[in-house]
Formats: C-alpha cells, sequence, structure tokens
C-alpha cells in the first residue's frame, strides 16, 4: 500500500498474468471508493483486503467501486467486493455485457477470436493455442447489476468529483477519470509508463455491424488525453507518470514507425496478417501471444485501410492484404 496523494492509495495486488500486478486505487471520503478490484484468485483477495485493512477498512466499509475496463485483472474480484459491502458498482455502459453476463460474453469473445485469427490467415494448428484463452475464465465471473456512466459524466469518489473520460482502445469500455483541480488522471490501461497498452481486436456489441477499430480508436483517445492539462497519471499498473504529454507523443510516435514498417512489408508482396505477424514477431507465435500479435497487426492495418495505404481482399474465407501506393 503506497499513499500516491493525500486520501489515494495505491495497493498492489497480484495477477497470474505476464503483465504483472495491478494498482487498484483506494479514495477516502464520501463515497469510499474502490477503482478496479483485481483478478478472481485467492492471492488477489487476500492482497486486497490486506491493503484496505491496513488503511483502517474492511472489503465491508466499502461503499462504491468504479471499473475502468472490463478485463480480468481489473474486475475480477467485483463480485466478491459488491457482496461483501453492498456498494455500488459503477462501468462505462457498454461493459454491461461483459460484467454481468461474463460466462456468455467470454465464450462468445473466444469464438470470435478464433473466426478472426482464421479468416485472418492463421493455420489451423494454431487455432488450438487460441482455445487457451478459454481457460482464463475462472479469473472472473459476472457481477451484479452495473450503474452504467456515459462520456463526461461526473462521479464522486471519495473526497473528489471526478470526470468520467471515455478512451477506447485498450478496451472498447475504457474510462480514464480526471480531477481538474488537482490534474490528477486515473488512466486505467490506457496510458502506462513502462508497459504496451495493447488495443486488441474487439469482439462487437449488439447493434453493431463490424468490431471496433481498436488502434484508430485507441489513438483518437490519446490525443483527447493529450489535450488535458495533467499533473500526474495514476495508472492500471506501474509507476506514476508526470509527463502525460511526452509518454502520448511516444506511443503515438511508436505506433507510426510500426505501421510503416507494416506498409514496406505489405508493398514488398502481399501477406495474411499472420504472415505479417511472423515477419515482424518471429516464426513462433504461441498461446495468446498469437492473439495478441494479430490483434496488433489488424489495427495497423485498419490505420492503413482508412488511411487509403491498404486494402483487405477475401477469397474463399481466407484474406489476404495488398497495399496501395
Amino acid at each position: 500500500m503506497t499513499t500516491v496523494e493525500p486520501r489515494i492509495h495505491v495497493l498492489s495486488i497480484p495477477t497470474p498474468f505476464p503483465v504483472g500486478p495491478v494498482n487498484v486505487y483506494l479514495l477516502e471520503g464520501e463515497p469510499l471508493t474502490l477503482v478496479d478490484a483485481g483478478p478472481l484468485t485467492d492471492e488477489a483477495l487476500e492482497a486486497l483486503a490486506n491493503g484496505v485493512r491496513d488503511l483502517g477498512y474492511s472489503l465491508a466499509d466499502i461503499e462504491q467501486l468504479v471499473i475502468t475496463h472490463a478485463h480480468h485483472d481489473h474486475f475480477g474480484l467485483a463480485r466478491q467486493v459488491v457482496e461483501r459491502s453492498g456498494a455500488a458498482l459503477l462501468s462505462f455502459h457498454q461493459n454491461r455485457l461483459p460484467l454481468e453476463d461474463f460466462e456468455t460474453w467470454w465464450a462468445q469473445r473466444v469464438a470470435f477470436v478464433a473466426e478472426l485469427v482464421a479468416s485472418e490467415g492463421a493455420p489451423k494448428a494454431a487455432l488450438e493455442d487460441i482455445k487457451v484463452m478459454s481457460g482464463f475464465q475462472i479469473y472472473a465471473t459476472s457481477v451484479p447489476e452495473v450503474t452504467p456512466l456515459q462520456d463526461n459524466d461526473r462521479v464522486q469518489m471519495g473526497d473528489t468529483t471526478w470526470r468520467a473520460i471515455h478512451t477506447p482502445g485498450h478496451a472498447l469500455g475504457h474510462l480514464c477519470f480526471y480531477h481538474p483541480e488537482s490534474q490528477l488522471l486515473l488512466s486505467g490501461d490506457h496510458l502506462l509508463r513502462d508497459i504496451t497498452s495493447n488495443p486488441v481486436v474487439e469482439t462487437p456489441r449488439v447493434g453493431m455491424r463490424r468490431r471496433p477499430r481498436s488502434l484508430p480508436d485507441y489513438k483518437r483517445s490519446l490525443h483527447r488525453l493529450r489535450e488535458l492539462e495533467v499533473s500526474k497519471v495514476l495508472p492500471g499498473h506501474g509507476e506514476p507518470v508526470h509527463d502525460h504529454r511526452a509518454l502520448v507523443d511516444e506511443i503515438l510516435t511508436h505506433h507510426e514507425e510500426r505501421g510503416r514498417l507494416i506498409w514496406e512489408l505489405l508493398k514488398a508482396k502481399d501477406r495474411t496478417v499472420y504472415e505479417l505477424g511472423r515477419a515482424l514477431f518471429g516464426e513462433e507465435l504461441p498461446g495468446v501471444e498469437l492473439f495478441l500479435v494479430m490483434s496488433e497487426i489488424i489495427g495497423h492495418l485498419d490505420v492503413l485501410e482508412l488511411q487509403g495505404k491498404a486494402r483487405r481482399v477475401e477469397r474463399d474465407g481466407q484474406a489476404t492484404w495488398t497495399a496501395i501506393s
């Protein structure tokens, strides 16, 4: 437990994922608010309960739980927190399906991802690795009713009123929270200092004709945050960020360079997403890494397509990408 600002404390909660521990924030005041909760593991629950206790509270004292986005390491323990405390649970309105009916949504997501990577060139043997994602269901569970938030809503958390900012990209329903007076930003996984915030391919929600374009969304969200006056970023993983504009510029430059490299590969010859992934990251793309690599490539191809620099050509259910000079 570390006090990052007066009456704002960060708890480091272990996760079983390569990303390492997740930051959970306790904001003192009315209502006593927890931002994110950690994954559904015994170790995470123990760390969360002990961290809250060290601050003089118990999980039963939590009055409000706010979820930045619907990823396992951020909401897995939400049900346990709500059941112990009766806390209100708030998140962006697009997160209601994955939070309230997680098991159904996760099965649909795994099926969607498997179909997507197959259509983008992954061999049948690689699809077995994608099924590893099904096992991640144990790290989260459905939550009670979500109080839906909208972009620009004012949310009282502890002693202060924060502005909810919808920042899709890393996750479709991702929210950051901004406090203009102190210039603090709770960034979830949208801005991370030492870890790449992968704008992963999203599963279409009800009423959508096509999947969201995660990387274009992410870049727009970065530009939006860049305009804010921020003195300190409190992220979902890692240490605070003190120069958010420099970090935003670094991330945008990285994506510009990666997109340019993919375009050069396509100008040399037409390729599938899978072939582009192997060209950039090596021959072996096991398990979840396959999804993350192909997700990143698809994001850059979305950008190139919107720029009129690449086109997807589908024949017999197999897609190949070609450069447009």
